[in-house]
């Protein structure tokens, strides 16, 4: 069995990764959650981005599936990151060698699981009980940096205990304003699940 869970409530200021942002974002202090400990590999991210940033708008266009005017979508910039960013070694969505774990992390209960463990019967049996109460699950890839540092993006997939869909469907933009980073958007690939 691969379960860690950890909590932490220290002050840690350096931790200021976009990802850590984000979830600190969603999720209450009290709230215990799940993150799948394999990163997303970031040719989802990578692809995701300029596959969306390139649709054009339509009638049909579905919310939350294009890239809006900030940030704008830069040829140069895609390749610059692309290169930089682009896994070489797999193609494969869940990374084997690289995790997340607590110390990426700042003031959240998270439990940590591996990916290949996340659909076995004892995940059933703990979460998905009708007495048992919904837990979110998060995974993530690596933050990756588009027009010189500007934006952060990186890929996440969100389900829940009880649904166990774990697949990524979007992306998420944050952008560093006065040395912070915020969030701009999601875009979701267009697929509904």
């Amino acid at each position: 069995m691969n379960l860690s869970i950890y909590g932490c409530s220290s002050s840690k200021e350096s931790l200021q990764s976009p990802v850590n942002i984000y979830v600190s974002s969603r999720i209450k202090n009290n709230d215990t959650i799940i993150v799948i400990a394999n990163k997303i590999n970031n040719n989802y991210a990578i692809e995701l981005f300029k596959t969306r940033s390139l649709i054009p708008v339509t009638a049909n266009t579905l919310e939350n599936s294009i890239l809006l005017e900030d940030p704008k979508f830069n040829e140069k910039y895609w390749s610059v990151m692309a290169k930089k960013y682009h896994n070489d070694k797999t193609n494969e969505i869940w990374l084997k060698n690289d995790f997340w774990n607590q110390n990426d992390f700042k003031n959240v209960k998270i439990k940590f699981i591996k990916e290949v463990d996340f659909l076995k019967p004892w995940i059933y049996d703990e979460y998905m009980t009708e007495k048992k109460a919904e837990v979110i699950v998060f995974a993530f890839s690596n933050p990756i940096f588009y027009e010189n540092g500007g934006y952060a993006i990186f890929a996440k997939s969100e389900t829940t205990t009880k649904k166990q869909f774990n697949e990524p469907t979007c992306i998420v933009i944050m952008k560093m304003e006065n040395k912070k980073w915020k969030f701009v958007q999601e875009i979701n690939d267009g697929n509904y699940y």
